[in-house]
């Protein structure tokens, strides 16, 4: 293999790896892993090292890289340094002469040749043989000089939640880099403050973290390109146990997108809105950020489970759109195309099926309530069908609703059988919208309770 043609640093799937790589490429000012050189990374080093040895990431480092040179009380501060500065200096010399160290097996990480074994001291959540936690008995894996080195930079790229470090992994490398240039801020911050450590996200709720720290990444972004993301909470403590040790969130390219649309300049005021009424308290919201740190959010939750969020939208007491106009329409339509996979006909067909049972159920209250609390496919299939004898008695020249519509946009064959849920409350959306006058001066539908179908959030 000729190693001088091929990139040093590249792409390799492993999360601790590719984020070091893209907080180098972020750091050094060049555009891709692939564009890092030798010369690159090795002017870093001092900088990592000065760092590092900051009170508040060489604390940080007892959780990463435990016993390592950073951190070993039996060794004085300064011998650690040099040591550790040592160390580095090694494997840049063993990337510059990568023959010379080989030791004839492949890195276990990259698949090129390996010239270093590293184990849980310097490679989180490796090292367990034999429940054996003390990382200096352990020989450890195979790796490249180069895979150690980008190792060695990905704790900048980390949060805190809770108690577990938290680690974004992103199927696209343009957005991995734009997660490195925004984490690198305040990396760069902490330098010349003399301060430093990995920042708090500020909540121990790993779904209401997840989705802080993609919002904030999206928030300023004027495009990104499609791709999921993946959430490692973990610790390397050399006690620790690996079922609480470790834990995985995903989150899928459609709900992704959604995120992005949402926290638009335009389209995030309407968004935090929706994102208050999923916190699982028994009182409004007035503080956010409180509330992140102490409820779990549904709203977050059932996105990462892939559960319907569009109940969310309205505000089943009030009788009314949580956001009303066109920008709590254009959010919910927004979340209905992008995780719901509606297309725009469907979306306009029963747009206009609900304009046209507005009138319909203005003077009948017990039809909208028998909507609003339709906990079935089968229930809601009544509903409309007695709405639909409703438009006939009153001699509406066509019927309410076809035979084609009806398994062509309300009911289709081809989608989920949760889909059911997405119809009724893209209908109530509607009517609330169109009888909003008469529903909030209604004494009776004021008194009403809504019949709720009672889902499980």
């Amino acid at each position: 293999m000729n190693l001088e043609a091929e990139p040093i640093w590249f792409t390799t799937g492993n999360p601790f790896v590719d984020m070091g790589q893209e907080m180098m490429s972020a750091w050094a000012e060049v555009d891709e892993a692939s564009d890092l050189t030798v010369a690159d990374v090795e002017a870093l080093l001092p900088r990592l090292v000065d760092l590092y040895f900051q009170e508040g990431w060489n604390k940080a480092s007892h959780s990463l890289f435990p016993n390592s040179n950073l951190n070993n009380p039996a060794i004085k501060a300064h011998a650690r340094r040099a040591r550790y500065t040592a160390l580095l200096s090694g494997w840049i010399e063993m990337i510059k002469e990568p023959l010379e160290h080989d030791l004839q097996t492949n890195c276990a990480i990259s698949g090129r040749p390996a010239q270093i074994y590293v184990g849980r001291m310097f490679l989180p959540m490796s090292d367990f043989g034999g429940g054996n936690f003390q990382s200096g008995n352990e020989k450890g894996l195979p790796l490249s000089a180069s895979v150690a080195l980008a190792l060695q930079f990905f704790p900048l790229g980390l949060v805190k939640v809770g108690k577990m470090m938290a680690l974004p992994h992103f199927s696209r490398d343009e957005v991995q880099y734009a997660w490195a240039e925004q984490r690198l801020k305040n990396v760069i911050e902490s330098e010349a403050l003399n301060t430093g450590g990995i920042r708090d996200i500020g909540t121990s709720r790993p779904a209401n973290a997840f989705f802080k720290l993609v919002e904030g990444l999206v928030r300023e972004q004027q495009d990104f390109p499609d791709g999921s993301v993946t959430l490692y909470l973990f610790n390397n403590f050399n006690q620790a146990d690996y079922k609480s040790a470790t834990d995985l969130h995903y989150m899928p390219s459609q709900v992704f997108r959604f995120i992005f649309a949402a926290m638009s300049p335009t389209g995030e005021p309407s968004w935090r809105r929706i994102v208050r009424r999923g916190y699982a308290a028994n009182k409004s919201i007035e503080d956010e950020d409180d509330a992140l740190r102490r409820y779990n959010n549904l709203v977050y939750s059932r996105l990462l489970r892939d559960e319907s969020i569009s109940r969310f939208f309205l505000d089943t007491k009030q009788r009314r759109p949580v956001v009303r106009g066109d920008g709590g329409w254009k959010l919910f339509i927004s979340y209905l195309k992008e995780v719901g996979g509606m297309d725009q006909r469907r979306i306009d067909s029963l747009r206009d099926l609900g304009d046209r049972i507005a009138p319909l159920v203005r003077d009948k209250h017990k039809r909208l309530m028998a909507l609003e609390g339709a906990g079935s496919k089968g229930v809601l299939t009544g509903v409309l069908y007695r709405i639909a004898k409703d438009a006939t008695a009153q001699g509406q020249a066509a019927p309410l609703i076809t035979f084609d519509q009806l398994v062509s946009d309300v009911f289709p064959h081809d989608v989920q059988y949760s889909d059911w849920r997405e119809v009724k409350y893209l209908l109530l959306f509607r009517i609330y919208e169109q009888l909003f006058d008469d529903l909030k001066d209604d004494p009776e539908y004021i008194n009403a309770e809504t019949a709720e179908e009672g889902e499980v959030a």
